[in-house]
């Protein structure tokens, strides 16, 4: 039996920087961005950006993420279109991942937890939190536009409704130090969670 941790937040929140703090604690994390990355080569994907948005394609067959970006957050009914034929496939890969993997405790940092409708398959489920106008100097320092921060939070569930269905919030705007705080402590209760559910099925 696997225990599942889904690890979410909005643009900016933080999630790979708390992502390398569980991993630095022994926590295996898969990370759905970089999973979804691969999925970009699928002929599924690539049928679909040669009939909707040949642009996006290079003459050497790579997808142009910045055309593709710039498509999504533009027009919401190529977005749908996208999402429908991504989605599926994003989600069996990060599923054969876990299947694959050795380890018993798997964390996986997925932004789109809530919005892709799979919380129901996490036995605990983290929230990395800042304030709204912190999320956008953070997406701005890394060299989005401001309009486009804007537009890529805008499309992302509320941080408030994230919380609300969170079993553990990271309040991710102070130090690191005490970011790391907040996630050996976290990390302490999960794990002490699991040894007593793992001490009952003996008893």
């Amino acid at each position: 039996m696997k225990v599942l941790i889904g690890l979410t937040g909005n643009a900016g929140a933080g999630k790979s920087t708390v992502a390398r703090m569980f991993q630095k604690l022994g926590f295996t994390v898969i990370d759905a961005d970089r999973e979804a990355h691969q999925v970009l080569k699928h002929p599924e994907v690539i049928a679909f950006l040669e009939e909707k948005l040949p642009s996006a394609i290079g003459e050497d067959g790579k997808i142009d993420r910045n055309v593709l970006g710039e498509m999504v957050f533009k027009d919401p009914q190529f977005k749908e279109e996208f999402e429908r034929v991504i989605r599926p496939l994003v989600l069996e890969r990060i599923k054969r991942t876990i299947e694959r993997s050795p380890a018993k405790v798997i964390m996986v940092d997925a932004a789109l937890l809530f919005e892709y409708g799979v919380a129901d398959a996490f036995d605990t489920i983290i929230v990395v939190w800042a304030p709204e106008e912190e999320l956008v100097h953070r997406l701005i320092k890394r060299g989005v536009p401001e309009e486009r921060a804007k537009a890529i939070l805008s499309s992302q569930m509320p941080q408030e409704e994230k919380i609300k269905r969170a079993d553990f919030v990271i309040r991710n705007y102070g130090s690191l130090k005490d970011v790391e705080r907040q996630v050996k402590e976290i990390a302490r209760t999960i794990m002490r969670k699991i040894e007593e559910i793992e001490l009952s099925w003996y008893l």
